[in-house]
């Protein structure tokens, strides 16, 4: 940590030459150096100020069991996927995309949505 500091006290004198370089008098300098001496914050606090604070455990789960059997697919034309500029243009919210190019296939899409409110 004192090597820390003694690279800031360097660092704010080389600065302040440099400021001092190119201004033609004294009175063009201003010069406004705070030095904080702070303590680390301890865990305990954190866990109280951190997103979900005191939760202990948040579970979701989503069974997603789909099955494809005995598909058959003949003279079968894939596409093309195509995201172009702009395609999220003012999107907001929650929004899912899903894209296939392929033939027989099972897309499952979840979403969870877990919102914890808590009076303060």
């Amino acid at each position: 940590m004192k090597n820390l500091y003694q690279s800031i006290h360097l660092l704010l004198w080389f600065s302040l030459l440099m400021i001092i370089s190119n201004k033609t008098s004294a009175e063009d300098v201003v010069v406004d150096v705070v030095i904080l001496d702070v303590a680390p914050v301890m865990l305990e606090e954190l866990d109280q100020i951190r997103g979900l604070g005191g939760v202990v455990d948040v579970t979701s789960n989503a069974d997603l069991g789909a099955v494809l059997t005995n598909n058959d697919a003949s003279n079968s034309v894939t596409g093309y996927n195509i995201i172009d500029q702009g395609s999220f243009n003012d999107a907001s919210g929650i929004f899912s995309i899903i894209q296939n190019t392929g033939n027989n296939v099972i897309i499952q899409d979840s979403t969870i949505i877990t919102i914890t409110i808590s009076p303060d």
